[in-house]
């Protein structure tokens, strides 16, 4: 007869890559409602924690919360896929401004 050990701490550490997909999808949604919200209301200064510092902080937490099982990841596919939306909506959004704006009538 073999004793069958009880390791609490491998079921923390699968939970743990569970817990990093959803944040990377929970994050990346709040920087998008933001970035919708400051577009609604027309403020001329976007802040940087809604354009860079969010983004990137759900990009990371999706790439870590890939390292799962199949069961988890895909709060980590959508909070990598928001993420990269908002950084290519904004980087699009410079470019196509800069491109527009007419000096010399």
């Amino acid at each position: 007869m073999e004793l069958e050990m009880n390791n609490k701490n491998k079921e923390n550490l699968r939970k743990l890559p569970a817990i990093m997909g959803f944040l990377s999808f929970l994050v990346a949604l709040i920087a998008l409602a933001g970035v919708n919200i400051t577009l609604l209301m027309d403020i001329d200064d976007f802040p940087k924690t809604l354009l860079v510092n969010l983004p990137i902080v759900g990009f990371f937490l999706g790439l870590f919360g890939m390292i799962t099982s199949k069961k988890s990841r895909l709060h980590a596919f959508w909070g990598i896929g928001i993420s990269l939306f908002i950084f290519v909506f904004t980087f699009l959004m410079i470019g196509l401004s800069w491109v527009g704006i007419n000096p010399k009538p």
